[in-house]
């Protein structure tokens, strides 16, 4: 196919030099695509609006039109999987979050990269400059399946004007957010503010929320899984009613007594909105939304707030949470080439560090390390330190992930609320697991 020979000029501009970042010859690489779509499906988290920004300097330099469409978390899982039992093509470049990879792998939804990356210059594929933690997520069965664009990992989210005013640093341990978070709950000179809130909504933000938080606990979920395990998934039998588990379950109960009104239902837009609109102290969360909260246009603590490493038990360390969307290769797609062209081309290093300054969060060593990059987001240190203690097996990727993980929340929603104790739920939640994992043949 013939090859495109001039840049186009906006693209050039936008993609000026950067230090450590040597420029490449799109011109001499990407085919010509006139008339062609690319048609993209992903979370509509914060990130889609960095991967429309960069769209048109693709499309500028190929002539192929892009298209990115947005869907929520389980409707996004259930058209994905769909589409891949039906062989869909509308489709060509699918985001998938990093625990589903093997789902969607063992369901042959996926063409490998590394089947497809030969002939690629090894410094446009720069493997080894995305950070260990995620990259991982993008592997099975010791396979590269696709590209790791969109790393999250989280943080908690503090308003360092109370913090300040009130003359407290930043927790450290579970007992100091707890402390801090009744502190900061009812007390007359924060008015309007209660201390944290969490994911506790029943299915996958609790379950997910849970994840979040046990490995920094001193917990691990199944027997073979704990942070630098050498085989995570050797022995799955559950451990969710361990005395780790259940004290980490209880921590979120408690912890609703400091939270705004209906945070027992409250998701991850809840979360996050309830921290922007001023009406909480803290939060944990995952470091998309980060720059959102600097945007006065849907935040009103822009300016007000700092991150801190996620708390720990005592005498534990913090293994911050790990997640994100991994950009796929439809198996089924008809356009093939332009797709895998879109995608080497927005997940090079020098069009990832335009990616996240346009809000898009980082994934690879140089952008962390981009002197200009962390100028823009001055919290980039911090979530650095969070990426490198990350886990990369902090929740479980394969086929049964999403059941489980619905299954675990389930239980958990209920000691939240108050429909069991902590460790009846965890009780509970270990049987279901148990018998999920009997039934599929991953544990005897």
């Amino acid at each position: 196919m013939k090859k495109i020979l001039l840049v186009a000029s906006a693209a050039a501009i936008s993609l000026a030099a950067s230090p450590g970042l040597a420029q490449t010859d799109w011109g001499s690489i990407l085919s010509k695509h006139d008339g062609e779509a690319v048609n993209i499906m992903s979370i509509q988290d914060p990130f889609i609006d960095a991967v429309r920004k960069m769209s048109p300097q693709f499309e500028a330099l190929t002539g192929a039109k892009v298209t990115t469409d947005g869907f929520g978390y389980d409707p996004l899982h259930q058209k994905e999987i769909l589409a891949c039992s039906q062989k869909d093509s509308q489709y060509d470049v699918l985001f998938i979050d990093g625990i589903w990879l093997g789902e969607f792998a063992d369901a042959g939804c996926i063409d490998p990269v590394q089947d497809i990356w030969s002939d690629t210059d090894p410094k446009i594929i720069a493997w080894d400059d995305y950070v260990e933690s995620f990259a991982g997520q993008a592997m099975w069965g010791d396979k590269k399946l696709c590209l790791p664009v969109a790393a999250y990992w989280q943080m908690v989210h503090y308003r360092k004007d109370l913090f300040d005013k009130a003359g407290l640093k930043p927790p450290t341990t579970l007992k100091e957010t707890m402390e801090d978070a009744k502190f900061f709950t009812n007390n007359k000179d924060f008015p309007g503010v209660t201390g944290y809130a969490m994911n506790d909504q029943r299915g996958a933000a609790a379950g997910q929320q849970y994840f979040e938080w046990v490995y920094s606990a001193g917990g691990k979920p199944w027997v073979s899984n704990f942070p630098g395990s050498p085989a995570a998934y050797a022995d799955q039998t559950p451990l969710l009613n361990s005395s780790e588990s259940v004290s980490i379950v209880q921590f979120m109960k408690d912890m609703v007594a400091y939270g705004p009104p209906g945070v027992e239902q409250f998701a991850w837009d809840e979360r996050y909105n309830a921290f922007a609109q001023g009406n909480v102290a803290m939060i944990n969360a995952w470091s998309v939304q980060t720059p959102g909260l600097n945007d006065p246009k849907i935040s009103k603590v822009a300016g007000k707030w700092d991150v801190a490493m996620m708390p720990h038990a005592e005498g534990k360390e913090s293994i911050p949470p790990v997640g994100g969307w991994i950009m796929c290769l439809n198996k089924y797609s008809t356009r093939k080439e332009a797709a895998w062209d879109f995608m080497r081309w927005y997940a090079s290093p020098e069009v990832h560090k335009a990616a996240v300054l346009a809000g898009a969060p980082p994934s690879r060593h140089s952008a962390f390390q981009d002197p200009e990059v962390q100028k823009a987001q001055p919290w980039v240190p911090t979530l650095y330190e969070a990426a490198k203690k990350a886990w990369m097996e902090g929740r479980p990727r394969h086929a049964l992930t999403f059941e489980m993980i619905d299954a675990i929340g389930l239980q958990v929603n209920r000691a939240i609320i108050g429909e069991a104790t902590a460790q009846e739920a965890m009780d509970k939640a270990n049987g279901d697991v148990t018998k999920l994992l009997k039934d599929a043949g991953y544990i005897k």
